[in-house]
């Protein structure tokens, strides 16, 4: 998913990886629209919620908009791809 909303109902209030079991995170950084990192985190499983982005920088919370990731991940097979795309905070 693309999209996520950190309004703390439970639901979608996280931005995190979400991929097949033995794969590794091996970073996640996230950018605002004048290319300032808002998020990183490195070395973690994917599919946690407890390593993902909820919306806040410096523990301001965020504006509605587009933001950018570039993920390295590490294969449970050991190759290593970078994913790029992007993300829609929602408020």
């Amino acid at each position: 998913p693309n999209t996520f909303s950190p309004n703390n109902d439970g639901m979608n209030d996280y931005f995190f990886p979400r991929s097949n079991k033995g794969v590794v995170i091996k970073s996640l950084r996230i950018y605002n629209r004048w290319g300032q990192v808002v998020f990183q985190k490195s070395n973690f499983p994917a599919n946690n919620y407890a390593y993902g982005w909820d919306g806040k920088f410096n523990n301001a919370t965020q504006k509605s908009d587009v933001y950018v990731y570039i993920m390295e991940v590490e294969c449970s097979n050991g190759n290593t791809v970078i994913r790029k795309g992007d993300v829609s905070l929602l408020r």
